[in-house]
């Protein structure tokens, strides 16, 4: 237990040290507020001029506000550049040294990134909730009740994410130009729940998308966010769970077999 302990304890130091670091080096946070409350303001008024009509499958125009707002939440917040990062460290061999670390390379990852990410999100949040009240006011039918199970939909969300984008950066051991995997993994976050709830897509889409986990890192937090009942939750977050826990496990085999390939061919 203690051995247990104190790995964990090294893990939250590297965390707490990026946070700090953060908050220290905040300056490049003010040009992301400003694309963050540029964006949110264009969108804000193209989706004023669709629903000039009523409302949209299901969302009114101030809840299809609150899902952008929380949907380019996530990416400002929690956009992480590990994908690059990796593939800078495979291809120039530099991830040969970071192995001779006390700690473990993908953990050693996660935790220095959750510490940018807490500052990001604290930050960020603050922001989207400041922009949403201006802009078109309060939630309808928002209460305190949701931010649990919405914190654990977000966490969820990051982790997913985060562990699907270092596993196709794990992908340069066995490919040269991974990129269009990077591209193709992207899109379909962007087309499955970033720009467009779920529910605007036609309906035989519908039902393949809920049965991949692209939607799930976007459209089920903020679908949380915006509609929660206890339903929902029971709807969403196993999925979630499930597609986290897939991403985290994937990741570790392929670092596994990545790491004994490259002790093989002598580095």
């Amino acid at each position: 237990m203690r051995m247990i302990i104190g790995r964990l304890r090294k893990y939250y130091i590297i965390a707490r040290v990026s946070f700090i670091n953060s908050i220290t080096y905040r300056a490049p946070l003010f040009t992301r507020f400003v694309f963050y409350t540029m964006f949110i303001y264009i969108f804000m008024g193209l989706w004023g001029a669709i629903y000039r009509e009523g409302g949209v499958n299901g969302y009114s125009y101030t809840q299809m506000v609150w899902y952008l707002i929380m949907t380019e939440g996530i990416t400002f917040a929690c956009g992480s550049g590990v994908f690059g990062m990796m593939n800078s460290d495979i291809k120039t061999g530099s991830i040969a040294y970071q192995l001779g670390r006390p700690t473990h390379y993908v953990l050693y990852q996660f935790a220095s990134s959750a510490g940018q990410m807490l500052l990001n999100i604290i930050l960020f949040g603050a922001l989207a909730a400041a922009l949403g009240l201006i802009f078109v006011g309060p939630l309808p039918g928002f209460r305190l009740g949701v931010i649990p199970p919405l914190a654990l939909s977000v966490t969820l969300s990051i982790i997913q994410n985060y562990f699907s984008l270092m596993l196709l950066g794990l992908s340069s051991f066995v490919i040269e130009d991974n990129s269009a995997l990077y591209l193709i993994y992207q899109k379909l976050n962007f087309m499955l729940g970033l720009f467009l709830p779920m529910e605007f897509l036609p309906e035989a889409i519908q039902r393949v998308a809920r049965n991949l986990p692209f939607s799930y890192v976007y459209w089920a937090p903020a679908k949380i966010f915006v509609g929660y009942t206890p339903e929902l939750f029971w709807q969403l977050i196993p999925r979630q769970a499930m597609w986290a826990i897939l991403a985290v496990t994937l990741t570790m085999l392929a670092y596994n077999f990545s790491v004994r390939r490259l002790q093989v061919n002598g580095g």
